[in-house]
């Protein structure tokens, strides 16, 4: 028998520049979402929670933004999808400590 490969369900080799490409452009809205979160638990008194989600809304407008600025379509959807979800992660971590408040 020979071995024969589905296209479908294989995934396709991630090479170096891919990975690079994925780090320089997840890893400063990560940056941001952070930045942002240690500003809203310092700095806000009343409507922290308001401020959080502006946070939320700017780490995935300039995900967004950074994406569509590699002009890179491979991997767009993969990209933006772990840029937003970690910046998910890093503002419920800080509504939680909101809460705990």
């Amino acid at each position: 028998m020979s071995e024969t490969t589905d296209p479908v369900g294989s995934e396709p080799a991630v090479g170096p520049s891919q990975r690079r490409l994925r780090l320089a452009s997840v890893v400063p809205v990560w940056a941001l979402a952070v930045v942002g979160a240690v500003l809203v638990l310092t700095l806000t008194e009343k409507d922290s929670f308001a401020w959080l989600l502006l946070v939320f809304v700017a780490a995935v407008f300039v995900s967004f933004v950074l994406q569509l600025a590699t002009q890179t379509k491979d991997g767009l959807v993969e990209r933006i999808s772990i840029a937003s979800s970690g910046s998910f992660v890093v503002v419920l971590v800080t509504a939680l400590i909101l809460l705990a408040r």
